[in-house]
């Protein structure tokens, strides 16, 4: 199932619903009306599996043009999990985070008299090696669940901000609550999977030295969606393309083949000692070359930013300029 947050012109409160093949939507909060599991993408996920069991069995016995379903292109989907409790922010591929270790030490050399030499002896150093323990001990940072936009929304650039950038990944919806999860039981505890678009402000970033601070956080800094699709739709989680797009012009196409950490992984070391709540979001990280500062394209005002998952859809956002925005 594909399931989508979404609202129309005429009914601006959010519902919850099946997006179709067709662009359709089945709603499930009028379906069900009444019943304050279908709310919302909390409240259906809070419902837990008699929830989920219940769309299944909505899913297989809508008909096209049902009375409950919304024709292609009268629904405007939204974030489709709108203030998850938690969002994390991993690191699963060491492409990204190497490409950062290695400019930072590019620019380190160049303030010296032999930059050449420098480098190569920061190379020597190990500098530009990530920790030795990076695959048993998985790095993460917490995002703000308020800042989230959501697919087809505009993106007002951050009026502190020189540079902005953007950061292909996909995410998951935990579906249930748990602690102490063993890696073999973690999948069971995954709702679906969607994209998620990290924006940056990188020369705050760079001013504060570290991954994550004001650099994203500001209205819109993350992005989530079109929807989310149970893994019971995917033919291979680990076998999905990834792509970005500005403008319509193709920056990178990954695969989450080059994750070299599972989801379960995530799971299973986030949950040690730490109870894990349903509607907590774990992101990826960034895919190789799926940022601008990597690909030498940032973004720019009036851009239009696309990610593209196989199965899943495209996360579609516009940059506009300071105060002209609706991301708040």
């Amino acid at each position: 199932m594909k399931l989508v947050t979404y609202r129309t012109a005429s009914a601006p409160k959010p519902r919850l619903g099946l997006l179709q093949a067709d662009g359709a939507v089945l709603c499930l909060s009028s379906l069900h009306a009444g019943d304050a599991r279908f709310a919302s993408m909390a409240a259906f996920i809070a419902g837990g599996e008699a929830a989920l069991a219940q769309a299944r069995r909505d899913a297989q016995a809508h008909r096209p043009g049902g009375a409950h379903e919304v024709p292609a292109g009268r629904s405007i989907l939204l974030t489709p999990l709108q203030r998850p409790p938690l969002m994390r922010d991993w690191g699963t591929m060491t492409a990204h985070p190497r490409f950062f270790l290695e400019m930072r030490a590019r620019q380190r050399a160049q303030a010296s008299p032999d930059p050449a030499a420098a480098l190569e002896a920061a190379r020597q150093e190990g500098q530009m090696d990530l920790p030795a323990n990076w695959f048993t001990v998985p790095r993460f940072y917490t995002a703000n669940p308020l800042n989230l936009a959501g697919p087809g929304q505009a993106i007002e650039w951050p009026a502190f901000a020189q540079t902005l950038d953007y950061e292909l990944e996909l995410a998951v919806v935990l579906g249930r609550s748990g602690k102490d999860i063993p890696r073999d039981q973690a999948r069971d505890f995954i709702l679906g999977v969607t994209l998620f678009n990290d924006f940056t402000a990188r020369d705050v970033q760079a001013a504060e030295g570290q991954p994550a601070g004001k650099s994203k956080d500001f209205d819109g800094a993350y992005a989530l969606g079109p929807c989310i699709v149970t893994l019971d739709e995917l033919p291979d989680l680990y076998q999905l393309q990834v792509t970005s797009r500005i403008n319509g012009e193709t920056q990178t196409v990954d695969s989450t083949a080059s994750m070299e950490i599972g989801f379960e992984d995530l799971i299973a070391y986030a949950s040690r000692s730490c109870t894990l709540h349903a509607g907590e979001v774990f992101a990826s990280g960034t895919f190789a070359r799926g940022c601008g500062v990597e690909t030498g394209r940032l973004l720019r005002p009036g851009d239009r930013i696309d990610l593209e998952a196989e199965h899943i859809g495209v996360l579609d956002n516009t940059i506009v300029p300071p105060g002209a925005g609706d991301s708040a």
